[in-house]
């Protein structure tokens, strides 16, 4: 039941997105703004913490993701998850998302090459796709990271989060952050 809701809350944020119209600083919804990119999860709030299904004390499968607002310009997306109370450890590393994509649907598959073309990089564990949090004590911060690009990563499928921001620190349109926390 709970994946249901999660699933309907993300499909939700997908559709008031498409509605289009202008928000209340002037940009333009949808997939192309003037503003920073929005950046959301329909499973939790940016600085929440994230619900317990998305760590490896659950399922351990990825959370649903939401993006809009694009820059003109956008020729493809990179998606970072990180715990900077762990040093950086990667939870899931995705580039050259396809820029007309409006987001992440749960429980996405460790698939090197998702059906879209979207590459999934190797997590600190060294596998491919998302591993959720699982901090060893106490409270950490979980950062994951949108990236606007102007250009496509030139790598291949499994590439690490130090690749993969070697390949596009000159690709960068705009950057969001989602914030999420986890306790054990």
């Amino acid at each position: 039941m709970r994946r249901w809701l999660v699933v309907a809350v993300a499909v939700l944020a997908v559709a008031l997105v498409a509605c289009g119209g202008d928000d209340d600083d002037g940009a333009t919804q949808g997939p192309v703004g003037t503003g920073p990119p929005m950046f959301i999860s329909g499973a939790f709030s940016s600085g929440a913490a994230i619900p317990i299904e998305f760590t490896c004390d659950d399922d351990n499968v990825s959370p649903p993701l939401n993006w809009w607002r694009l820059p003109p310009g956008t020729q493809s997306l990179a998606l970072t998850m990180d715990d900077p109370d762990a040093g950086g450890y990667a939870h899931w590393v995705m580039y050259n998302i396809p820029p007309d994509s409006m987001g992440l649907a749960a429980d996405i598959f460790p698939d090197e090459v998702l059906a879209d073309g979207s590459l999934q990089g190797l997590n600190s564990r060294g596998e491919i796709g998302y591993t959720g949090p699982c901090p060893p004590g106490g409270e950490h911060q979980y950062v994951f990271r949108l990236y606007v690009l102007n250009a496509e990563a030139d790598l291949e499928a499994g590439a690490t989060l130090a690749e993969v921001e070697a390949a596009i620190a000159d690709h960068v349109l705009a950057l969001s952050e989602l914030v999420g926390t986890y306790s054990r």
